[in-house]
């Protein structure tokens, strides 16, 4: 076509791996290796960089269908969880997403509220449209999910929870952040502490108790044990009625997530019961939510972002033909302080 004068709209070229080694003056392989994050890629912080400026350059951005093809992946991880509102699940969603975007996975989300989730994530599994799933599930039985989940397929990650039989999970430590809400519960004076738990059968409810247990004995207080079959809002406001409708009160309650904590609250609001003045209060896991509760709402702060990120990492692990394993994520609980727990003036 003859150029008549007037400036010619090409259409652009997609930049090729082979570009961007060509500029970087490296082999094609190792562009593949530090643009996919492979930890086998071996190059040195001026390779890297020189790759990447190259990547930037260019506008590269790597083929995921081919990569798909090559390996039979889909780059897709699944996450189950029991309730998406529930503040606690927020957390683990948020480190989940921050690693897989990370990473370069993308990730399908669903709650089991409506009891047919978990089939529609096996078939996911089965039909290869994830490489695996995470599963933080707090409801659903051992039996269930051994039987129709984790006895049928490897690439599965327990979060928040252990299974007896199953070798890969990421959980944080329960049991010392139980102990230490008891510990700060046992000051000025308290005799008597209440504990308010989810199901018995799940393990996680299983290290809390341990933790508050463990923790009376030590400090030769008298308990007073609630278990709740949900870990709600619900189940926290049954045992609050439950616990301040007695002649005696304790002196003081942990409620074993901030759910039941807040459940807890409107309890002792519908009793005429002043928190802290009457009963002191300190709840598992921290939320912004707990600030702005009247009065405000002690926690213990649990790593579940981190816990999130760590099991995406060991997921991709097993995915990636590794074994899995129980990892407790290491940062240990803090207490966060407020009007829940402090000091009552009238006791």
């Amino acid at each position: 076509m003859a150029n008549d004068g007037k400036s010619t709209d090409f259409k652009q070229v997609r930049a090729t791996i082979r570009d961007v080694a060509r500029i970087a003056k490296v082999d094609p392989s190792l562009v593949s290796r530090i643009v996919n994050k492979d930890p086998k890629a071996s190059a040195s912080p001026a390779t890297r960089k020189r790759v990447l400026d190259a990547v930037e350059e260019l506008g590269y951005r790597a083929n995921s269908a081919a990569r798909m093809l090559k390996t039979a992946r889909t780059q897709m991880i699944g996450l189950m969880l029991p309730d998406m509102a529930n503040p606690m699940y927020a957390a683990i969603i948020l480190g989940v997403e921050q690693r897989c975007k990370e990473l370069g996975y993308g990730i399908l989300l669903g709650d089991h509220a409506e009891g047919n989730s978990e089939k529609i994530f096996t078939d996911l599994l089965e039909r290869g449209q994830v490489d695996g799933l995470l599963i933080a599930s707090g409801t659903l039985s051992d039996t269930f999910l051994k039987k129709e989940i984790l006895d049928q397929y490897k690439s599965v990650v327990m979060v928040n929870r252990r299974i007896k039989g199953v070798s890969s999970s990421v959980t944080v430590n329960d049991e010392l952040g139980a102990a230490l809400a008891v510990e700060h519960l046992a000051q000025f004076g308290t005799k008597t502490i209440a504990g308010i738990f989810g199901p018995s059968n799940i393990d996680t409810a299983q290290r809390r108790r341990k933790g508050f247990e463990g923790a009376i004995s030590r400090l030769k207080l008298k308990q007073i044990v609630v278990e709740k079959n949900s870990w709600g809002m619900e189940a926290g406001r049954k045992a609050g009625i439950e616990l301040l409708s007695k002649k005696t009160m304790p002196d003081a309650v942990f409620a074993s997530t901030i759910m039941m904590g807040i459940g807890f609250l409107r309890a002792a609001h519908e009793l005429g019961v002043a928190i802290p003045d009457q009963v002191r209060v300190v709840a598992m896991h921290d939320s912004d939510i707990a600030n702005f509760l009247t009065p405000s709402l002690s926690t213990m702060h649990l790593p579940t972002v981190e816990m999130g990120s760590q099991s995406v990492d060991l997921l991709l692990r097993i995915i990636g033909g590794g074994s899995g394993s129980h990892l407790i994520v290491d940062t240990p609980p803090a207490l966060i302080v407020r009007e829940s727990s402090l000091r009552s003036g009238n006791k």
